[in-house]
């Protein structure tokens, strides 16, 4: 039998066969599959992908009461290590053509790539989540990487249309950019990566932008629109963690990052208003009752929200001018919750900063036609510029970092199992009976409406927020 030519760009090519001591299957087993009339045949590289994380999830004990607790392929996936450099550059070449392995090693530079360069393919994602969440080594690869434009670019793009994405997709790319965000270095390599110019991006032109800065924008962009489209607060909480991590690395945020920040302060706080006045007025105590809880959840948003923001203030205020000016632009948003319990702390914190940052902006200097003070773009920055210089962080109320890490639930392949298995229903090609199967996760119900029981969703694994400084 003939060896198959290559596949095309699917994402074991370029890392060679180093992950097929994991599954130990020939060549030829795509012989096996059978795709449905009219439909392309799906690329080996697909299908080993496919295959792979299958074999992860082989009998979990959680859904089968006899099976082995421990999985061998998901226990080898999370023990490979990386191969060293040298025989990377010496070996890669060959051992590609070659279909060979060195044991337990492959390379973390050409699987990291790999992965980067299909990560719109669905499964791409769920190995990439494996990977971060179970192999240590792999973990610290990512992260110490120098270019981490190569993997966060894909992802932001693929954030970028949250309408086109389906939840198990949205959750997965959110709990990705989760667990990178907990490492400070590698948020601090992000804001000094800069991108010249965001072509995908439509709504404006983004010039001379860090890669951090347009992490700040996709993930408030997907709180707006988790808001006006999904009502999923596992979207909220998620995206509210990563910026909430990321914020004691802001630096030089970009003036759009910089509104958004306000912005995303501004929509949860006109959510939070609109709650309490429907709240004031039902007359309905189950409705009451569902509102009260709603409530309380969005004053959490709102917190979450306003505490990104005092973290650049207490410790990066200097090095954030468009942060100052975008608070001095739209002031008029803190002032309607400034008394709330929930916030008074944090709202007192912004005042302050207006306060020492706002004096003299509205001096008599050069007035327009209706008599009002004139101040040019680059007058107000200059200005929060020199009114820095007398500035001291002493006089905020200093509060602890927010840090949140991502824990997986106790038992992940609940979800996982009938995840992986409607990516292979949908993308291998093999003609199903489709009234046969009973694995697969029952449609998502419409917003508002409760999941029904069966596989839990994704928004069960938990988020814990840990203080650093207990």
């Amino acid at each position: 039998m003939r060896r198959p030519p290559p596949p095309g760009d699917g994402l074991l090519r370029s890392i060679s066969s180093g992950l097929g001591y994991v599954m130990h299957l020939p060549w030829h087993f795509y012989a096996y599959f059978f795709r449905s009339a009219g439909a392309s045949p799906p690329e080996l590289a697909d299908r080993s992908l496919q295959v792979l994380l299958l074999l992860t999830q082989h009998l979990p004990p959680a859904l089968f009461e006899a099976a082995d607790s421990s999985n061998r392929f998901d226990l080898a996936l999370r023990s490979v290590g990386d191969l060293p450099a040298e025989s990377d550059a010496a070996e890669g070449d060959a051992d590609a053509e070659a279909g060979q392995c060195h044991g337990s090693q492959i390379s973390f530079r050409r699987l990291h790539d790999a992965i980067a360069a299909t990560l719109p393919q669905e499964g791409s994602m769920v190995l990439l989540y494996l990977l971060l969440h179970g192999n240590s080594e792999f973990l610290a690869h990512t992260l110490s990487r120098a270019d981490p434009d190569t993997l966060l670019l894909p992802l932001l793009r693929n954030l970028y249309s949250p309408a086109r994405l389906k939840p198990n997709q949205l959750y997965m790319l959110l709990i990705v950019l989760l667990m990178l965000s907990q490492d400070e270095g590698f948020v601090s390599t992000a804001h000094s990566v800069m991108l010249p110019s965001v072509a995908w991006f439509k709504e404006r032109i983004l010039h001379q932008i860090s890669l951090g800065s347009l992490i700040v924008v996709l993930l408030v962009r997907a709180v707006q629109f988790n808001i006006a489209q999904l009502h999923d607060s596992y979207v909220h909480t998620n995206c509210l963690a990563a910026l909430a991590n990321m914020s004691p690395t802001f630096r030089r945020l970009h003036p759009h990052a910089a509104r958004c920040l306000v912005s995303l302060y501004d929509v949860l706080s006109r959510k939070f208003l609109k709650l309490s006045s429907m709240q004031a007025s039902t007359t309905s105590d189950a409705e009451a009752e569902l509102l009260a809880e709603e409530l309380v959840l969005y004053g959490d948003f709102l917190r979450m929200a306003l505490e990104v923001i005092n973290v650049v203030l207490a410790k990066s205020i200097t090095h954030n001018e468009h942060l100052v000016y975008a608070m001095l632009e739209r002031e008029a948003v803190f002032t309607p919750l400034a008394q709330h319990e929930r916030i008074a702390d944090l709202v007192t914190n912004v005042s302050v900063v207006l306060s020492h940052f706002g004096a003299g902006l509205n001096a008599e200097d050069g007035e327009g036609a209706s008599g009002e003070p004139v101040w040019s773009v680059d007058k107000v920055l200059n200005h929060i510029r020199t009114a820095a210089r007398t500035w001291a962080s002493e006089r905020l109320t200093q509060l602890p970092d927010p840090r949140f890490t991502y824990e997986q639930e106790a038992s992940p392949e609940e979800f996982f199992t009938p995840y992986i298995w409607q990516l292979v229903y949908e993308g291998s090609g093999i003609s199903w009976r489709s009234d046969r199967i009973v694995v697969l996760p029952q449609e998502a119900p419409p917003s508002g409406e409760e999941r029904p029981d069966g596989i839990p969703a994704l928004s069960r694994i938990d988020i814990d927020v840990v203080d650093e400084e207990a």
